[in-house]
């Protein structure tokens, strides 16, 4: 019995394929802004984070070795806990601060902590106090010498209104439609948290920041 002739499969024409990729390019168009504002929004919770946890780890050690401990920034990448302090500084230091009123005799001085505020920080900013410091009992602290690293000094202030605040935001070029607008608060109790400051914090917005 003789098979039918084998008919070879269609292909797609040359209109088709200009259609297919213009609904990609089309897509992709109205795509873009979304993900970059999803970007952005990412790195501005990851820095804020990172902030509110260094925070956290200087006031816990503060706590657990009943010394002060301060948390500085800085533009050096070592960790020795002699960096200089630096307003801008991408990296931060948590490190003892050797205090004869507060600091218990023959303390042992424990290494600094060190980190990076963002793996992305030349798309976001943060601004806020060079130096804040905890006491023994996990509260904030003045300091003349809370950031004493090599070629300069920050000071630990306790601001009379009781807020001490970072504000971490994006510099990337998007839309401000949905964009994520962080701050770091630390309140005189010893409280740090991350907070949504385009936001005022109620109980339908408990990610929101305390009125300032």
């Amino acid at each position: 019995m003789l098979k039918p002739p084998h008919r070879a499969g269609r292909g797609f024409t040359l209109i088709e394929l200009l259609i297919v990729v213009a609904i990609i390019g089309l897509t992709t168009a109205l795509a873009a802004p979304a993900l970059r504002t999803w970007s952005a929004n990412a790195q501005t919770r990851s820095a804020g984070s990172n902030m509110a946890s260094a925070l956290r780890m200087a006031q816990a050690e503060a706590v657990k070795s009943y010394q002060p401990v301060a948390f500085y920034r800085t533009a050096q990448n070592t960790c020795t806990g002699l960096e200089q302090p630096s307003a801008t500084g991408a990296y931060w230091v948590v490190r003892l601060v050797p205090n004869v009123a507060l600091t218990i005799p023959n303390a042992t001085t424990k290494p600094a902590m060190c980190g990076k505020i963002s793996e992305q920080s030349d798309t976001v900013t943060v601004a806020g106090p060079t130096a804040v410091c905890f006491g023994p009992n996990g509260r904030p602290v003045a300091l003349t010498n809370g950031a004493a690293g090599t070629g300069g000094t920050a000071a630990c202030g306790v601001p009379n209104n009781g807020q001490i605040i970072y504000t971490v935001d994006t510099s990337m070029s998007v839309a401000s439609s949905g964009l994520k607008r962080l701050s770091v608060w630390v309140t005189m109790g010893g409280g740090v948290r991350l907070c949504d400051r385009e936001r005022l914090q109620s109980d339908s917005a408990p990610d929101g920041c305390p009125a300032s």
